[in-house]
């Protein structure tokens, strides 16, 4: 049997995204995701209803039939500290609008379906949480999580802020709200000014773990465990930037080695198995993020594959972990174009899709509504199997078979409502 021929036989045709509707078409859905501790459901880009809407449906889906009462997102994990307080009934109804477009970062929060589906888990029954996945400020600068860390500090530990204030002021000399700006003044830093921010934060890596007992008696172990993690991805974000430095450096012709690790995606990895640690044996966490970050397999880069975080998930959780691919037959999406006069010189504009390359995963699925189990295929081995899907309005390398369990094709998308 050829891989379209698996498609049309086990096709699951779905009714809507539409987050309200009857959930009866998801059915089939739940004894092939019943087992599972962590679902994680993607998308080809961000900033597009469709997917968010789909998300927001199989999110009630799962916790009305499964028991999902974590929402984990690539968004940062310091930030989203303040989403997870408000959907647990902080602040009021009013505050959302603010509270969203500040907290939720790479300006998801301004997508009114992204806003709506936060309004709904502040009212779910039962109760749930909201986390962020990645390391803070969009890639591009690790202040929120120094800020959280010196909250705490200012409790159990008032002699270590002026470190932080040390280090708040060399990390502000590159960090803003967007990434090549940003990266572009980290590679002005002088090299021991660079050394210094990477140092500082392994000293206070290491301060907080020779204190921890003295911290949690002075404090408790959840403000503890928080700020650890918060200061576990600012070091990972660090990395991130460093590798960027040496990336750079070795094209240029310096002697120097290029870490081929992705750092962030090993921070948002941390963070799922931080929540899995703290929230104990009965959590069922859903995991948001892009195709990319939750394929089970190491993203093609040139030279070399670098571990996604669905990667490192599946790895270590096995078929605990289940990776939900997400994409669409057309439509218009949202995709980035250099342009100079554009907020960090990156433009987000619409592009119409057109229909799918052959080869792609596109191309093999069904072009209305539908979801498809590929495990079935992947252990008969079926060798035909696409070797792409869709990315932005482009297409990116994968094995689908090996990198996702499930495909869920919409056929056409649309830009999200990022009125404000």
């Amino acid at each position: 049997m050829d891989f379209s021929r698996y498609v049309a036989e086990h096709a699951i045709p779905l009714t809507t995204v539409d987050p309200a509707a009857p959930l009866d078409d998801l059915e089939p859905l739940a004894e092939r995701l019943a087992a599972a501790r962590v679902i994680a459901i993607g998308e080809n880009a961000h900033l597009v209803s469709e997917f968010y809407l789909l998300r927001h449906r199989l999110q009630r889906f799962l916790a009305e039939r499964l028991g999902f009462t974590v929402y984990a997102m690539e968004t940062g994990f310091s930030e989203g500290l303040a989403v997870d307080a408000w959907v647990r009934g902080a602040g009021t109804a009013e505050d959302l609008r603010t509270l969203a477009d500040e907290n939720i970062t790479y300006t998801m929060g301004r997508c009114a379906q992204m806003r709506d589906h936060l309004a709904w888990m502040r009212a779910a029954t039962p109760p749930v949480r909201f986390f962020g996945l990645d390391v803070p400020g969009s890639t591009s600068s690790s202040l929120p999580a120094i800020e959280g860390i010196r909250r705490y500090l200012r409790e159990v530990d008032p002699d270590a802020e002026p470190v932080l204030d040390r280090l708040a002021a060399l990390i502000g000399k590159y960090a803003g709200e967007h990434a090549l700006p940003a990266y572009a003044a980290y590679l002005g830093l002088d090299a021991a000014e660079r050394d210094r921010i990477t140092a500082t934060l392994a000293e206070l890596a290491t301060r907080f773990d020779a204190l921890e007992p003295e911290y949690r008696a002075a404090a408790g172990v959840e403000p503890h465990a928080i700020a650890r993690h918060e200061l576990r991805l600012a070091v990972l974000l660090d990395q991130a930037m460093r590798g960027y430095a040496a990336q750079v450096a070795s094209e240029g012709g310096a002697p120097t080695v290029h870490p081929r690790v992705a750092a962030r995606d090993r921070g948002m990895a941390e963070t799922v198995f931080w929540l899995l640690d703290r929230l104990g044996p009965d959590a069922k966490i859903i995991v948001a993020a892009h195709n990319s970050h939750i394929q089970r397999t190491p993203v093609r880069s040139p030279g070399f594959p670098l571990s996604a975080a669905g990667h490192h998930l599946a790895t270590r959780l096995g078929s605990d972990y289940v990776a939900v691919g997400v994409t669409c037959a057309g439509g218009r999406t949202l995709t980035h174009r250099p342009d100079a006069d554009a907020p960090g010189g990156v433009a987000i504009v619409g592009a119409d899709l057109p229909a799918p390359e052959a080869g792609s995963v596109e191309a093999a699925m069904p072009g209305t509504l539908s979801a498809v189990d590929l495990r079935p295929a992947r252990a008969a081995g079926i060798g035909d199997a696409p070797d792409r899907l869709r990315i932005l309005d482009t297409y990116q390398q994968a094995p689908i078979l090996d990198a996702y369990d499930l495909m869920i094709t919409i056929p056409e998308v649309s830009p999200a409502d990022r009125s404000q």
